[in-house]
């Protein structure tokens, strides 16, 4: 195992060869003279001081890079206030030597460009981010939820965040999904459009400096900010909007606090800045008592950037599952993190504790109803959710009390374990104007396989696949006797397995929202061979004759008939 020591004299005797830019190598010590774990190997550049610096993990962390005594008036694009230099995270190699040239490489093209001024729109396309590096400390972090051309909209503050709406709207669904009540108390919050980004050596220290930014980028000229102000209020919540080169929305929140006025000396009176109605103050004076501060910023619905499908075809969808059960819960909750906006979930029974260890929901929701519990999750961790809504009854008894739960809906997904239920599912979208596509999902004994059916509602019917409620195609067989329970109902099969069904359900049912046309299909999976052997299972004689001869679990299509 490579020591420190040893990483470090084979970077130093690599950057010999770099004399005589390279001035040397430094460990680090505290004020007392006791190392701190850096270490420094320093380089003057075009005129600047850099160091490559390796910490107390060195060789088994990268070093970074830093322009010494870095001044922040300069504008440097893709460079943070300490002077460190925001490199790629892209890893080549673990040899210690061959990592520090690699940080150096790119250190001396970032100069470079420094130089030729080729990296500076960086700083209107990353404009929220140069904004937050420089928010004030102490200050609270913006979080905010937009939409297109919001001129005022509201905000609240809870602890040190600062949450901010676009609309009314926008704030009681979020809101409501994250702590299950509207918020009691709002404030207006001003949306203030940038016709161009200031530089981060302009960005404003106080609320005179602001107005005279607004009044040179903003596209009101500051108006909006002035009015407000005219008000007294004891606070303003402002967001810049502006459009970097990309096209990407690029936000930056500041927040106005009103001081007091000085109170005379013995005064036991507390000091208020209140104007009459005939008040008359200037505005420049008005402004002198309050503060700013410029708030780190952050966009409620950034997730989205971590999306490869694109969420505005899915987030209208509503989906209908039934069946919230270890393999049904799991796929709802996938679809919801896919995007899909509306999602109604149909079951009748409570979660038990022999389910915790397989289903999505654990030991706090046990004697819960099961679409409840699930429900309620769901709009927690996920509140920029349009809709989700539990019924906690079977199919058959909420469509027969009169609910159109299936009217309009995009796709069903069926995984109640019941084929009566599925059965009943499938007759109801086939009947349906026009007929509603249909999902189906299902595990077999022992979790060894697990299948996910689409059926569209205009060929094929589910029953085709079964004979005498057996599947008539099934991929193992197994002679074990599950555990014996009550209407012999258990499928005995581990969460490792029932993760790779609920990702091949919820893949297809993805496929199908995205793509309307796509053919009727039947998609198996498979456990590997050896998991097979574990579960005391074999494969049918059709189903070994289908599949590729390899151990290792996997998944395949064909027709349901």
């Amino acid at each position: 195992m490579l020591t420190i020591a040893q990483a470090i004299d084979a970077v130093s005797a690599l950057f010999e060869a770099y004399r005589p830019e390279y001035r040397g190598y430094r460990a680090c010590e505290d004020a007392k003279g006791r190392p701190t774990g850096r270490h420094l190997w320093l380089f003057e550049v075009w005129g600047q001081d850099l160091s490559i610096v390796a910490d107390a993990a060195f060789p088994y962390s990268r070093p970074n890079a830093y322009i010494i005594n870095y001044d922040v008036q300069r504008n440097l694009p893709h460079v943070e206030l300490d002077g460190r230099l925001c490199l790629t995270k892209v890893e080549f190699t673990t040899d210690p030597a061959d990592a520090a040239r690699q940080v150096l490489a790119e250190a001396l093209e970032l100069l470079y460009a420094h130089q030729t001024g080729s990296e500076d729109e960086d700083l209107k396309e990353d404009f929220t981010n140069y904004w937050s590096q420089r928010a004030h400390v102490g200050s609270p972090t913006l979080s905010l939820l937009y939409e297109e051309r919001a001129s005022t909209g509201s905000y609240l503050l809870t602890g040190n965040e600062v949450f901010v709406f676009a609309s009314k709207e926008l704030m009681l669904r979020w809101w409501g999904n994250r702590n299950g009540e509207a918020p009691k108390h709002t404030n207006a919050a001003l949306f203030v459009e940038l016709k161009k980004f200031p530089l981060p050596s302009e960005f404003p220290t106080d609320s005179l400096g602001l107005v005279k930014l607004l009044q040179t980028h903003a596209v009101d000229g500051g108006e909006a900010l002035l009015k407000a102000v005219s008000a007294v209020p004891n606070g303003i919540v402002l967001v810049l909007v502006g459009v970097a080169p990309s096209g990407r929305r690029q936000f930056a929140g500041v927040r106005l606090l009103k001081t007091l006025p000085p109170q005379k000396k013995g005064s036991r009176r507390k000091p208020r800045l209140k104007l009459r109605p005939r008040d008359k103050l200037a505005v420049g004076d008005l402004l002198e008592h309050y503060t700013i501060q410029r708030l780190r910023t952050s966009l409620l619905d950034s997730s989205a950037s971590r999306s490869i499908v694109d969420l505005t075809n899915i987030a209208d969808k509503r989906v209908v599952v039934v069946g919230c059960g270890a393999v049904g819960a799991g796929v709802a909750r996938l679809l919801a993190k896919a995007g899909v906006g509306r999602l109604d979930l149909v079951d009748h029974e409570t979660l038990g504790w022999e389910n915790i260890r397989r289903h999505e929901l654990g030991g706090r929701s046990v004697r819960h109803s099961k679409p409840e519990a699930l429900a309620s999750d769901l709009r927690q961790d996920l509140p920029e959710v349009v809709e989700v809504r539990a019924f906690s009854k079977t199919i058959q008894d909420l469509v027969v009390s009169g609910s159109d739960i299936l009217k309009g809906a995009d796709l069903i997904v069926a995984t109640t374990g019941s084929l009566h239920a599925d059965n009943y599912i499938a007759e109801l979208a086939r009947h349906g104007t026009p007929p509603i596509a249909v999902v189906f999902g299902w595990m077999e004994a022992w979790g060894v396989a697990g299948h996910a059916l689409l059926l569209s509602g205009d060929g094929a019917r589910f029953t085709d696949g079964f004979e005498k409620g057996a599947p008539r195609r099934p991929a193992s067989r197994n002679d074990r006797q599950p555990p014996k329970e009550c209407g012999n109902a258990t499928t005995p099969f581990g969460a490792p397995e029932v993760v790779a069904v609920q990702a091949m359900i919820a893949e297809l049912c993805l496929d199908r929202l995205q793509e309307s046309g796509l053919a009727d299909t039947w998609r198996t999976w498979w456990t590997s061979d050896r998991n097979l052997a574990r579960a005391k299972g074999q494969w049918t004689e059709e189903f070994k004759a289908m599949k590729p001869t390899v151990s290792v679990s996997g998944v395949m299509e064909r027709q349901w008939l």
